[in-house]
């Protein structure tokens, strides 16, 4: 595991999990999503991958378990979800 994952990944899992009142204060902008999660869900994984430098409007891609999130800058992050109705992060990967 390398270092950005190694530390990523308690990032990740403490931003979604941190609650809802921690992202009430800005909304990320969404410019694409074809994901089937909730409003909720979509937010809490485009925050936590702004906080992990991808730049605003945000696109969420689904594939094969594998949630790409990319945005204006030229990082971008892979969460392993799995195929679930909610995201169930097993890693992340930003570059």
């Amino acid at each position: 595991m390398n270092k950005t994952q190694f530390f990523a990944l308690p990032v990740a899992a403490l931003a979604l999990f941190a609650g809802a009142n921690a992202f009430a204060a800005k909304e990320i902008k969404i410019s694409g999503n074809n994901t089937s999660y909730s409003e909720a869900d979509v937010q809490k994984v485009a925050a936590t991958a702004v906080s992990m430098g991808v730049k605003e409007p945000v696109r969420l891609n689904l594939a094969a378990g594998n949630l790409t999130v990319s945005g204006n800058s030229s990082t971008k992050c892979v969460f392993k979800v799995g195929n679930g109705p909610t995201p169930q992060i097993q890693g992340v990967s930003c570059k």
